[in-house]
């Protein structure tokens, strides 16, 4: 069974389990407007609970690395990173440049960790622009 993983919009969380040929067995979209930190580990496990599944059962993590927003990606690449090395399984990071559908990010990614082209110990963000998260400076003194 393989993790997707989907925090790039800063609205929602998208993840799905998949089966060894590929096939999305379960899939949630979960409203976290600003809220990934306190939804995304809690519906990882009520996902695989649906299922009867133990985090133990994953053979892999598929995680949409961007573009997206500064806080919500970091938190999901972060989890998804988490949970391919504390259960030591490969890890695929899919990056989102032509706005697919989850389920073509799904099947993008679900090809290069199962046919073993590409995956690492960790993946990282890509956010697409610089972050927001701070007052700019103006250069002139305060």
């Amino acid at each position: 069974m393989y993790l997707f993983v989907n925090t790039s919009n800063h609205k929602n969380i998208f993840l799905a389990l998949i089966n060894k040929k590929g096939e999305i067995l379960d899939k949630k979209k979960i409203k976290a407007e600003y809220q990934q930190s306190e939804k995304l580990l809690f519906n990882i496990e009520n996902i695989l609970q649906n299922n009867k599944l133990s985090i133990k059962n994953l053979k892999g993590v598929i995680c949409v690395i961007g573009p997206g927003g500064f806080t919500s990606l970091r938190i999901g690449v972060a989890t998804a990173n988490a949970l391919a090395w504390s259960l030591n399984i490969p890890i695929v990071g899919v990056e989102d440049k032509n706005n697919l559908s989850d389920e073509k990010l799904v099947d993008k990614g679900f090809k290069l960790i199962y046919n073993k082209k590409i995956f690492k110990q960790q993946v990282l963000p890509k956010y697409g622009q610089e972050p927001n998260i701070t007052i700019k400076n103006s250069g002139g003194k305060k």
